[in-house]
């Protein structure tokens, strides 16, 4: 069984200009939720979600060339940029399956090397606490609790 998966990279720069790429369709313009996006070779890397809250940094890797260049220059070095990035799985055909994840991020900075661009990006949704809501597990929340250590959650 192969896996296929599309990324769509929907970035508002500080500066307003917007820069849509996609990552699986190789020389191809690809239409997605009403919007057309060009091919860039990039991969997201880095922690995508979390449960606890960490707001991990995200961190998306262009090879050193012109395009990518131009949209570091453009959007004050990824600061306060936002980032939309929605992952599409595929069939064998490479059509769009229902599996679809999207995330919101915030841009906090970029690198550059002889080789890649990175831009770094937390996330602009996080949970205040691990402890969020302050609740209590009682019979109430969650009917009759066990008498020993066991909990299962399902």
């Amino acid at each position: 069984m192969d896996i296929r998966i599309c990324q769509f990279f929907n970035l508002t720069a500080s500066n307003g200009a917007k820069y849509l790429f996609q990552n699986y369709f190789v020389n191809e313009n690809k239409a997605y939720a009403g919007t057309t996006y060009v091919f860039a070779p990039f991969r997201a890397e880095g922690s995508m979600a979390s449960l606890n809250g960490e707001n991990n940094v995200l961190q998306v890797l262009f090879p050193n060339v012109e395009i990518a260049l131009r949209l570091l220059q453009s959007g004050d070095g990824n600061r306060l940029s936002r980032l939309t990035l929605t992952t599409v799985w595929l069939n064998g055909y490479g059509d769009f399956t229902n599996n679809i994840q999207t995330e919101y991020y915030v841009g906090i900075g970029s690198s550059i090397s002889d080789t890649t661009l990175e831009l770094r990006f937390r996330s602009a949704i996080d949970s205040v606490t691990s402890n969020f809501p302050n609740r209590t597990m009682t019979q109430d929340l969650v009917g009759r609790l066990p008498l020993d250590s066991q909990i299962f959650l399902q």
